[in-house]
C-alpha cells in the first residue's frame, strides 16, 4: 500500500471509502474524440432511467496530439460534447501550477482515458513499448495519479484502455510492460484488475480486441473488496469482479499467481516471461499489494445481447451500412483494381531474407473477400478509409453488385458514435481519428456496473 497517504489526509471528505450513490467526477486524460465521455454520457440516461441518479459527470478532459498543428481530435471532442478541452501538452500541463490548481478546485475522484497504444500494437512490428515515444505517455497518467495523491485528493478509481498486446509488451521481455504498470500503481496504493473484451463477442458491431483496467484506491471500500477476492481469486474473476460482470467470461485455463514486486524498479528486476517466452499476463487478472492473479478466459454472451447493444440479435456489418445512401462513387472499386485486391486478400507464402542473413518463409492465410455482412465489422484500423488496395481494409458487396470500400460515416457506426460524428474533415483525418477510438457501448456497459 501507498506509504504516502498518511492519516489525516485519510479524513479528508474527498478520500472517505466510496459511496456507490456518489457522483464520480471525472477527468479524462487522452480523451481523443470523445469515446469515453459518450460512453458515460450512455450510462448516465441508463441509471438515470431506473434511479433517477447521474454518477457521472466530465469536469476536466485533455487532448494532445504532438508534431500535429491542426488538433482535429480535440476540435472534435469540444465541438460534439459541448464541453472545454485542454488542448495542451499533457506534461507541460502537469508543471503548470495554475492549471494544477484548477484541477483542485474541480475535485475529480475518477480518472479514464485510452492512453497511446501505437508502442504496443501488434500491427508496429517495431513496437518499442513503455520505451517508445506513444508508450512512455503511461507515466503522464502516473504522475497526474501521483499529483492528486500529493494534493491530499487522490483518484478513487482509474478506468483505461489499450491494446490487447499491451499485456504482452515489449517483444524482447513479453509481460514486463505491464508488470512495470501495476507495480507503478500498487506504489500509490490500489488494486488493479483488467480484462482483454471482444466487443464483437457480446453483439457490437465490430470485433475489437481491448484490455480494460480497472484500479481502484485504498481509500474505497472496492479497494477491500478485491483484498477480499484474494483468498477466491479464481471464482471472483470469473463472476464477481466488475470487468467480468459487465462482461460475462468463464474460466479457459488454469489461474497462476506470481509477485511483481512493490515499485517499477523491482518489477524490472523480478518479472520473468515464462519458459516458453511468452507473457505470464492472462487475459483477466488481479494485482492487489504487488501480488498478481491471472487466468485465461473466453466470453460468455447470452444468446440474447440485448443488455449490450439494445437489441437480441447481434448487430453485422451488414446493420453497419444498412442506413447508408448515397455511396460516393470514388469508394467503388474499379475493375482495373479488382486484380491487386485479390492478390492482397489471399493467401500467400513468400520467401525473405533477414537482414542478419537468415532465410526464412513468410506466411499468412487468405482473408474473406468481400468481407461478410452477416458478421460484426473486423478490428477497423487508422488506415481504414484509404484508396489502395489494402489487406486490413473492408471491401463489400454493394446492393447493385458491385464492390466498394466503406465510408466515414460507416466507420462512425461500426464505432457506434452518432452519424457525421466527425463530419467536415477529410476521409484520411476521419479514418486516423476513428481508428483510434474507444468504443462508447463498451464504455457504457463497464460504466454502468462500475457505478452500481
Amino acid at each position: 500500500m501507498s506509504s504516502q497517504f498518511n492519516q489525516s489526509q485519510q479524513t479528508s471528505q474527498h478520500t472517505q471509502l466510496t459511496n456507490h450513490q456518489q457522483t464520480h467526477r471525472v477527468m479524462e486524460m487522452f480523451a481523443g474524440i470523445g469515446g469515453f465521455h459518450h460512453g458515460l454520457q450512455r450510462a448516465n440516461s441508463a441509471v438515470r432511467a431506473v434511479t433517477g441518479r447521474t454518477p457521472y459527470q466530465v469536469v476536466w478532459a485533455n487532448q494532445w496530439e504532438p508534431a500535429r498543428k491542426a488538433q482535429h481530435a480535440a476540435q472534435v471532442y469540444a465541438e460534439r460534447t459541448g464541453l472545454e478541452v485542454i488542448n495542451r501538452d499533457i506534461n507541460e500541463v502537469l508543471k503548470d501550477e495554475a492549471e494544477l490548481k484548477r484541477i483542485d478546485d474541480l475535485a475529480p475522484n475518477m480518472l479514464v482515458g485510452g492512453f497511446p497504444c501505437q508502442d504496443y500494437s501488434v500491427a508496429n512490428s517495431g513496437a518499442a513499448g513503455l520505451a517508445g515515444a506513444k508508450g512512455s505517455l503511461w507515466w503522464s497518467i502516473h504522475a497526474m495519479l501521483q499529483q492528486r495523491l500529493d494534493a491530499g485528493l487522490p483518484i478513487e478509481t482509474v478506468l483505461l484502455e489499450n491494446v490487447d498486446r499491451l499485456l504482452a509488451s515489449p517483444k524482447g521481455a513479453p509481460g514486463q510492460d505491464f508488470a512495470v504498470i501495476l507495480a507503478s500503481l500498487q506504489r500509490l496504493g490500489y488494486a488493479v484488475t483488467w480484462q482483454v473484451v471482444n466487443a464483437g463477442d457480446y453483439g457490437y458491431p465490430q470485433r475489437r480486441r481491448r484490455t480494460y483496467i480497472l484500479a481502484v484506491h485504498e481509500t474505497t471500500s472496492q479497494y477491500q473488496a478485491c483484498v477480499a477476492a484474494t483468498g477466491q481469486a479464481r471464482s471472483w474473476l470469473v463472476q464477481r469482479a466488475p470487468l467480468a460482470r459487465a462482461f460475462p467470461v468463464q474460466a479457459d485455463g488454469r489461474m497462476t499467481c506470481f509477485a511483481v514486486g512493490g515499485d517499477e524498479q523491482a518489477a524490472l528486476q523480478q518479472y520473468r516471461p515464462t519458459s516458453s517466452g511468452r507473457s505470464q499476463f492472462a487475459n483477466a487478472g488481479l494485482c492487489v499489494d504487488g501480488k498478481v492473479w491471472t487466468i485465461k478466459t473466453k466470453a460468455m454472451a447470452p444468446v440474447d445481447v440485448s443488455e449490450f447493444v439494445g437489441r437480441p440479435q447481434p448487430l453485422t456489418l451488414g446493420d453497419v451500412v444498412a442506413a447508408t445512401g448515397n455511396v460516393p462513387e470514388a469508394c467503388f472499386i474499379d475493375d482495373k483494381e479488382l486484380a491487386r485486391w485479390e492478390q492482397v486478400k489471399g493467401a500467400k507464402s513468400i520467401p525473405r531474407t533477414a537482414s542478419t542473413g537468415y532465410q526464412y518463409t513468410f506466411s499468412e492465410g487468405a482473408m474473406p473477400f468481400p468481407d461478410r455482412l452477416d458478421r460484426a465489422a473486423r478490428t477497423i484500423i487508422t488506415s481504414e478509409l484509404g484508396g489502395s488496395a489494402s489487406r486490413t481494409r473492408h471491401v463489400i458487396r454493394h446492393s447493385d453488385g458491385r464492390l466498394r470500400r466503406l465510408t466515414a460515416e460507416e466507420l462512425e457506426v461500426a464505432f457506434q458514435f452518432p452519424h457525421g460524428y466527425t463530419a467536415g474533415l477529410s476521409d484520411a483525418q476521419r479514418s486516423l481519428l476513428l481508428g483510434n477510438a474507444v468504443m462508447p457501448g463498451v464504455i457504457e456497459r463497464i460504466a454502468r456496473v462500475v457505478a452500481d
